[in-house]
């Protein structure tokens, strides 16, 4: 038997980057993972991570050349389904390859001084005398091995096979996601058949969850969509949405299929020696449903508080509380919000009514960016509100969508007050849990 400070469930960017901050930091530290390390990061093959981040959350930053880098792009666009007006937002972006970049963090941890096991599957939790998770057992060749650790951290992915497999009443939800609760993401990797057609930004059109972005190939790009209930669902999706769209004439290369988490995170991701991030923790982006940058974030927080819980010898839920109070009071707060506005605006907004928001001005170049940290001019305030109030005058927007927005504003307003009141201590958890258990009733879920 092994015995580590930290044992973490997969070597993902969420386990490698949380082995490295603590064994930086001198602590012993222990990552298993279930695929081989040449099949370590291959759910998909691209993914994108905001310039900005990079500095934020201290990660790597491949530039050209680098086995980890794709490309980059700046401008952004957010089209209406016919693409008549579509709004520029600028956000410079980096495409990066997944299975490359998550080696680049695998080895960023092997430096800092972890420990990663390949090939090696989680079996189960381990308990103490006193019922606290005291580590794992796992499968290596074969051989049936067991790792004693002051704290587990499941980073697996969105199987979550050690949060699913804690015990009831243990402080951390064990629930499964549902088919409504995950996204089903379809990715067409394309050939552009013209050269102008080539790409050098994105786009997106909310009403399908659909949009085109550049890829690695120059005269490529990737066509991706995402919906929740069923690949089926998506296909039949993708379908109507290439009645509208005018896409560029393509060659298919290849397709890539994955889920990935819509719902609410745990409302607490620790408990007495155990932590859960990434998709684990459902810990994905309102709008995109990318989950790097997201866990990493939340993952710098519980960095340090894992490090004083080990200096201090308390690594109880209570010394470990404050992952979940920064946590929730930041960044989980801005996603619930969101999301409520996510699901709020979708499932209200008709096809005509999204034309007249983009054709209206309703929404503008001016409001997206401000999503990126621009101040909004007083005037786009103005000609957006003047907008929805000729569009409900002259018809353009119904009652019934109005009244739904206007539910979707409230509901955002609720719970993201609800969670900037986050409990410093779990003393009063169960009561906030109880009142934000009947705000998600209320915001629902996405059709």
């Amino acid at each position: 038997m092994k015995k580590y400070d930290l044992v973490i469930i997969g070597a993902g960017t969420s386990g490698a980057y949380l082995a490295r901050e603590i064994a930086k930091r001198g602590h012993s530290v222990l990552v298993i993972e279930k695929n081989s390390r040449d099949k370590a990061g291959t759910k998909y093959d691209i993914f994108h991570i905001e310039e900005r981040e990079f500095a934020r959350l201290g990660i790597p930053r491949p530039v050209e050349g680098d086995a980890a880098w794709a490309f980059e792009f700046e401008k952004n666009y957010n089209s209406d389904p016919l693409c008549l007006y579509p709004k520029l937002q600028i956000n410079p972006t980096v495409g990066l390859h997944l299975h490359e970049y998550t080696l680049l963090m695998n080895d960023l941890a092997l430096e800092a001084g972890a420990e990663i096991e390949y090939e090696a599957e989680f079996v189960s939790l381990t308990f103490d005398k006193a019922g606290r998770v005291s580590g794992v057992k796992y499968i290596q060749g074969g051989e049936e091995k067991t790792a004693r650790a002051r704290i587990t951290a499941d980073c697996s992915g969105i199987n979550a096979a050690a949060r699913t497999s804690l015990p009831d009443g243990y402080g951390i939800e064990n629930f499964t996601p549902g088919d409504d609760d995950m996204f089903y993401v379809i990715l067409r990797y394309v050939r552009l058949k013209n050269k102008e057609d080539y790409l050098d930004s994105s786009t997106f059109w909310a009403p399908y969850k659909s949009w085109i972005a550049p890829c690695a190939d120059p005269g490529g790009a990737i066509i991706g969509i995402g919906a929740c209930h069923s690949f089926e669902y998506a296909q039949s999706v993708y379908a109507e949405m290439e009645k509208t769209v005018p896409l560029p004439e393509y060659e298919l290369v290849k397709v890539e299929m994955g889920r990935t988490p819509f719902t609410r995170s745990p409302y607490s991701l620790v408990a007495d020696n155990f932590i859960v991030s990434g998709d684990a923790g459902c810990l994905t982006k309102s709008v995109n449903g990318e989950g790097v940058t997201s866990s990493i974030y939340m993952l710098k927080i519980a960095a340090a508080a894992i490090d004083r819980a080990f200096k201090t010898g308390d690594t109880s839920k209570y010394a470990l509380w404050r992952v979940n109070r920064e946590y929730n009071t930041t960044q989980g707060a801005e996603f619930a919000m969101l999301r409520a506005m996510l699901v709020g605006v979708i499932n209200a907004v008709s096809f005509e009514e999204f034309e007249y928001v983009f054709k209206s001005g309703l929404i503008s170049d001016e409001l997206l960016n401000a999503l990126t940290g621009a101040s909004v001019p007083p005037k786009a305030l103005l000609k957006a509100f003047g907008a929805f109030v000729s569009g409900i005058g002259g018809k353009e927007i119904s009652k019934g969508t109005v009244k739904a927005a206007l539910g979707a504003v409230k509901n955002a307003a609720r719970i993201l007050v609800h969670y900037k009141k986050f409990p410093e201590t779990p003393d009063g958890f169960e009561e906030w849990c109880a009142v934000a258990d009947r705000i998600y009733e209320r915001i629902g879920k996405i059709k």
